[in-house]
């Protein structure tokens, strides 16, 4: 329930940690590290080299991440220029702290890395880590062990690095009470939303402007390289379709396997209850739920006492009742109950999570073995795919090996298996809309070097646990410069949209002004500015944005009773002035379990402050040479 308030966990070197153990980080393709003759140098830490072939590794994969994020809004929002600063100081934070652990001969052994590799699940077959998987996954995305064993083993050696000062952190009562306060502080919020649109509609577009635009951002209106596939794809539910069935198999299916096509024991039920939101209300509760049993016990109507007192809102106007639900469907306790006893009895006080309980069991109804006749349709589905599993295993093998075998072709594999090649359609490598081309694995593959430049065959790509498929690359559809023509009408938009966009933020920049000044909210709206007095609210809260409420509490606290006023931009592009008018400071919860996170989190922040703050020493006493090819290469 703590909202992440843990801003040193987001650095950069926590980011390309991160980026080294997560196997999708081998998945977006690198080159070998071990090329040193006439490599560039974009940097020099203590006299070890940055090359090159690391930067741009690491910049690629960075920035295809960035752009799957925002899609179109990638050039607005990533300046290339900060990126790759970003990039460079990522790889020298790493590198000075490998040279560290060099010094203090910290060291990986071959046994923790095989543990780390063998434990990640794309090398897994049937739940086991599996060798040939493993080399063939590293070999469809242009990867050799070595190049990928040894980013492992390094980011093995910074997290221990990094565990030497975060397994001695701890927290005191005063820092934790200091984190309550500021995780269940509550503040009061008004602001004013100033609309982008109609002052984007104002702008005034030119086609001198529409070209210039374009000029400066060509790399936007590029269409990306594509590629088409041709594939095999073999599916249990396919071959299911061909599998023979009788009515004595089927009949047979049946009897085996009674208990899936038998309806259990249902109950019907009703109750009465009187909720417990707090430790402290619990015996005023059972006081209550007591008082309501006696006058059961009176003869009243257990259906009026519901609607009079249940705080179940979904069935109390129902006279408590829960309709018909079979056993494991409710919380221990209740079922229990309710499976114990008989028609027409009503129980005595249960407790659970929610709080006290009165049941009344309505109805009994038995279980009920259905006949063949009712369920023939469902045994020969079930019939067909269980005969289809162990089929679809062994042609799966046998797919394998064909197209291993033979890797610049499909035609034997289909001609041995009766699989027809199909052809996808052109998917850029943010992937596509059938399921073929909107597969991640698939995609991968499909751009990896083994496909398009060596031209082999995919090894299987599992789908889904019943179905899986071969690939080869068919056609490759160069990237290709959209004309100005063919952009400028989104040209046109895009420009009325940051007019827009800096037309709210100038006007927002004068309203806090005034307002600062003494001018009240109410007094500033006009068409196009809109306002919202919202009242109390927490950092957890739902009432607004989880920009706003990140702005408010960021904001400056109210000073002698005078309001506090700050100005943000949301990702629409509408500005708005926010007003703190007053602050409550959050207390510490009574809840133990709240209270030990409250703990942990204290001292992990710490932690993570006191691992910066050793990087950030290393970086000052580091002898660092940035050379400026890392702001061109490519």
């Amino acid at each position: 329930m703590l909202e992440s308030i843990r801003n040193h966990a987001q650095g950069w070197i926590a980011w390309v940690i991160v980026g080294l153990i997560i196997v999708t980080f081998a998945l977006f393709g690198i080159e070998q590290y071990a090329q040193t003759e006439n490599t560039v140098e974009v940097a020099e830490v203590n006299g070890d080299v940055i090359t090159g072939t690391e930067f741009v590794s690491l910049y690629n994969r960075q920035k295809q991440r960035l752009q799957t994020q925002f899609g179109d809004m990638f050039e607005q929002v990533v300046k290339d220029k900060d990126l790759r600063e970003q990039v460079l100081n990522t790889l020298i934070e790493s590198k000075v702290i490998q040279q560290w652990a060099d010094s203090h001969n910290m060291v990986i052994s071959n046994q923790q890395l095989s543990a780390v590799i063998q434990s990640i699940d794309v090398f897994h077959k049937k739940g086991k880590f599996d060798e040939a998987t493993y080399e063939s996954v590293l070999q469809n995305n242009g990867l050799n062990k070595a190049v990928f064993e040894y980013d492992q083993r390094q980011y093995l050696l910074e997290n221990q690095v990094k565990q030497l000062t975060s397994s001695s952190s701890f927290s005191t009562s005063f820092q934790t009470a200091i984190l309550a306060g500021l995780q269940f502080q509550e503040r009061k919020l008004n602001y004013l939303r100033i609309d982008q649109k109609p002052l984007a509609k104002l702008a005034p577009v030119s086609d001198k402007a529409i070209a210039k635009f374009y000029e400066s951002h060509k790399d936007a209106y590029v269409i990306p390289k594509k590629v088409t596939v041709d594939y095999l794809l073999l599916s249990q539910k396919e071959l299911a379709k061909g599998i023979v069935v009788t009515d004595a198999k089927l009949k047979e299916y049946f009897d085996e396997n009674q208990d899936e096509f038998t309806s259990p024991e249902q109950r019907k039920a009703s109750h009465i209850l009187i909720r417990v939101d707090a430790p402290g209300q619990e015996a005023k509760a059972l006081k209550k739920i007591e008082a309501i049993q006696t006058k059961l016990a009176a003869g009243e109507s257990f259906e009026k006492l519901a609607k009079a007192n249940s705080d179940d809102p979904g069935s109390a106007s129902l006279g408590g009742d829960l309709g018909l639900f079979q056993q494991g469907m409710m919380v221990p306790e209740f079922d229990k109950a309710v499976f114990s006893m008989k028609v027409g009895q009503v129980s005595k006080p249960i407790k659970t999570d929610f709080g006290y309980h009165l049941i009344k069991l309505v109805a009994i109804e038995p279980k009920k073995v259905k006949s063949f006749a009712e369920v023939k349709s469902v045994v020969e589905e079930q019939y067909r795919l269980k005969a289809a599993e162990k089929k679809y295993y062994d042609l799966l093998e046998q797919l394998n090996t064909l197209t291993y075998e033979q890797p610049d072709t499909l035609v034997p594999a289909s001609d041995v298996m009766g699989i027809a090649i199909k052809t996808s359609t052109p998917f850029a490598r943010s992937g596509g809309k059938g399921q073929i081309e909107s597969n991640q694995k698939v995609i991968t593959a499909a751009f990896s070097e083994e496909l398009i430049k060596n031209g082999n065959n995919s090894s299987t790509i599992e789908l889904s646990p019943t179905s899986s498929v071969v690939i080869r690359v068919n056609t490759v559809i160069p990237a290709q410069q959209e004309t100005l023509a063919d952009v400028s009408a989104d040209i046109a938009k895009e420009i009325q949209r940051q007019a827009g966009v800096k037309a709210s933020a100038d006007l927002a920049k004068g309203i806090l002004e005034k307002v600062r000044a003494g001018t009240s909210l109410t007094d500033m709206v006009k068409p196009g500015v809109e306002i919202k007095m919202i009242g109390w609210v927490n950092r957890e809260n739902r009432l607004v944005l989880p920009q706003i409420t990140a702005a408010l509490f960021k904001a400056p606290k109210p000073l002698k009773g005078k309001a506090s006023y700050v100005m943000t931009t949301l990702p629409t592009g509408d500005s708005l002035v926010i007003e703190v008018e007053a602050v409550k400071e959050g207390v510490m919860p009574t809840d133990k379990a709240i209270q030990n996170q409250l703990k942990n989190t204290s001292a992990q922040i710490f932690s993570e402050a006191e691992i910066d703050a050793r990087i950030e020493v290393l970086l000052l006493e580091a002898d660092i040479q940035k050379r400026a090819a890392y702001l061109t290469i490519k």
